[in-house]
C-alpha cells in the first residue's frame, strides 16, 4: 500500500508513537502509584477495612460490640498471618484467602465443640450468638447448604464478594492518585500531546526510533517469560485475590532514551548578545510560547496516562498488527535477489580457507 494509506504510513507510526508514549507514561505512574501504596500500606487498610465492614457489628456473650471482629484476629490462623512487633495497618497483612477467613469464622462459631464439627454443630454454634449482622449473615448462607462443605463454600463466597467490592474502592482510591501523578509528570516532562505529535510528523528519526521500541516491547509482551523482577503492577484481574495486581515491564534504559527526543523543556534562548554568539542554533529552541497549546497539550496527555498502562498496551498490540499486516509483500525479483544473496553467502562461507 503507498505511503499515504494507514497501513504502514507515516500516520500510522506517528500514531504507534504517540501511544507508546502513553504506555511508558503511564507505566511510570504506576510505579509511583504501587510506590505510594506501599510506602502508606493501602492494601493492608483496604483489606482491614473490609473485613472490620463484615465482622465488626457482631456482639458477644457479654454484649461487648467488637466482640467478633476480635476473636478473629486472635485466633491462630489469623494473628499467624500479622507482623510481630507492629501495630495497626503496618501488622495487617494485604491479603487474605477466602479459606482461611471461612474457616476462622466457623471455628470461633463452634469454638464449644471439641474435635471435627458436623454441619449441625455449625448450625447450633450460628444460632448462639447474640443478635447481630454477622449472625444473620451466617444464617441466610447456611440454610439452603445442607452440609458443611457447602457451607463452607458460601462463607467464602460471602467474603469473595466484599473482596471485589474492596478491590474496587481501592481501584477508585488509585486513580485519583494516578490523576494527580499524571499531573505532575506531565508538567515535569513537558508532555505535551500536541507538540509530540508535532514532532513525530516532521522527525522521521525519532518516530522510526519510538515505533522500533513499541514493536519490541510488544513482542516481549507476548512471550510466555516475559514477567520479571522489573515488573511493575498494573492491573487487578485475578478474582482469588482481587487486591493482587498483575504485571507489565517497566520502561527499559531504551525506551526512556527514546522518549528523550519528544518529551522535556526545550532550552532557553541565550540571555545575553555575548552568549547568543557562542550559541548553537539548536541550543535555542524555546520560543514565544502558545499557553493555550501547551495547556491543552497537557490536558490531553494527563487523561489518557489516566486511562491506564494495560488499556494503552492493548491499543499498542492492535496498531503493531496492523501495521505488520499492511507490510508490502516482496515481489518476485526481490525474493529471487534474496535467494542469491543468501546462495552467495552460504558458498563463501562453506569455501576452505586458503
Amino acid at each position: 500500500m503507498n505511503g499515504n494509506g494507514l497501513f504502514n504510513s507515516i500516520t500510522l507510526d506517528v500514531m504507534i508513537g504517540l501511544v507508546f508514549v502513553y504506555l511508558l507514561l503511564a507505566v511510570l505512574c504506576t510505579t509511583v502509584n504501587e510506590w505510594l501504596a506501599g510506602l502508606m500500606k493501602l492494601r493492608s487498610k483496604n483489606l482491614a477495612a473490609a473485613i472490620k465492614q463484615l465482622l465488626d457489628s457482631q456482639p458477644g456473650p457479654g454484649g461487648d460490640a467488637g466482640w467478633f471482629l476480635k476473636k478473629f484476629y486472635e485466633h491462630p490462623l489469623i494473628a499467624g498471618m500479622l507482623k510481630p512487633g507492629t501495630t495497626g495497618a503496618a501488622a495487617h497483612p494485604s491479603y487474605l484467602p477466602s479459606r482461611t477467613f471461612a474457616t476462622t469464622v466457623m471455628d470461633i462459631v463452634t469454638a464449644q465443640k471439641p474435635g471435627k464439627i458436623e454441619f449441625k454443630d455449625l448450625e447450633s454454634g450460628i444460632n448462639a450468638l447474640p443478635d447481630g449482622d454477622v449472625k444473620k449473615a451466617l444464617l441466610a448462607l447456611i440454610q439452603n447448604s445442607g452440609d458443611l462443605d457447602q457451607a463452607q463454600k458460601n462463607i467464602e463466597t460471602w467474603f469473595d464478594d466484599t473482596m471485589d467490592r474492596a478491590s474496587g474502592w481501592f481501584k477508585r482510591r488509585t486513580q485519583v492518585v494516578t490523576v494527580l501523578v499524571a499531573i505532575v509528570l506531565t508538567g515535569l516532562t513537558n508532555a505535551d500531546t500536541i507538540n509530540i505529535v508535532r514532532t513525530l510528523w516532521k522527525n522521521p528519526t525519532q518516530r522510526a526510533l519510538l515505533v522500533k521500541q513499541a514493536e519490541k516491547r510488544v513482542a516481549e509482551g507476548k512471550k510466555e517469560d516475559s514477567s520479571t523482577s522489573e515488573d511493575v503492577s498494573v492491573a487487578y484481574k485475578d478474582k482469588n485475590n482481587p487486591l493482587k495486581p498483575t504485571k507489565i515491564a517497566k520502561p527499559s534504559k531504551d525506551e526512556l532514551d527514546a522518549l528523550g527526543g519528544v518529551l522535556g523543556w526545550p532550552e532557553k534562548c541565550p540571555a545575553s548578545e555575548s552568549q547568543a554568539k557562542d550559541a548553537q542554533p539548536k541550543d535555542c529552541k524555546e520560543k514565544e510560547v502558545n499557553w493555550g497549546n501547551r495547556l491543552l497539550g497537557w490536558f490531553l496527555t494527563v487523561i489518557a496516562v489516566s486511562l491506564g498502562a494495560p488499556f494503552w498496551f492493548d491499543i499498542l498490540n492492535k496498531f503493531i498488527n496492523i501495521r505488520d499486516a499492511g507490510k508490502k509483500p516482496k515481489t518476485s525479483e526481490q525474493t529471487s535477489a534474496d535467494s542469491g544473496s543468501t546462495s552467495n553467502k552460504d558458498k563463501t562461507q562453506g569455501a576452505p580457507n586458503v
